[in-house]
């Protein structure tokens, strides 16, 4: 029994050997996240998902955020809709709208540097909701939720395939 000890241990410890850190397939350590574009109405949003993926790639610290020339790889994205649909109501004699949902979908390319080839092709959606008060500040806050939303999705199917 005592002899069995010492390799039961080893054996423990070698299944207790792994990382929670995000693996990136191939060689990739670096990105780079240029603007990106807009097809909506929607003023400043693809400018402020951009940034919020530059600061979330930078907080994970899995890659390196760089300029296209010294990228291993480039994320190059599109925001291609926005809506605002009505999410919930109080009904009366007139239906009122209380909340609405914004949602916005973007297609985001992971691209060779080099070859110019998508390494892959996805299309993100992303949804808040917001009660509509006539102002635009519980819009904006939806927005800014949808975006922080995206942002996690994209970086989790760069980095966090362990």
């Amino acid at each position: 029994m005592r002899s069995l000890l010492p390799t039961l241990l080893a054996l423990l410890s070698l299944g207790c050997s792994y990382s929670f850190k995000g693996q990136v397939a191939g060689d990739i350590r670096s990105i780079s996240i240029p603007t990106f574009e807009n097809e909506t109405p929607e003023f400043g949003l693809a400018e402020a998902l951009t940034d919020e993926l530059i600061r979330g790639f930078q907080r994970d610290g899995t890659l390196r955020v760089t300029g296209e020339d010294a990228a291993d790889a480039v994320l190059v994205g599109r925001v291609m809709r926005v809506d605002d649909q009505p999410y919930s109501a109080r009904p009366g004699e007139t239906i009122l709208v209380e909340e609405y949902r914004f949602s916005m979908t973007c297609e985001i390319d992971l691209v060779d540097p080099e070859t110019r080839e998508p390494i892959w092709t996805q299309v993100f959606p992303a949804w808040a909701v917001y009660e509509y008060t006539g102002s635009l500040e519980n819009r904006e806050a939806a927005i800014e939720e949808a975006t922080g939303k995206l942002m996690e999705d994209i970086l989790n199917k760069i980095v966090g395939g362990w």
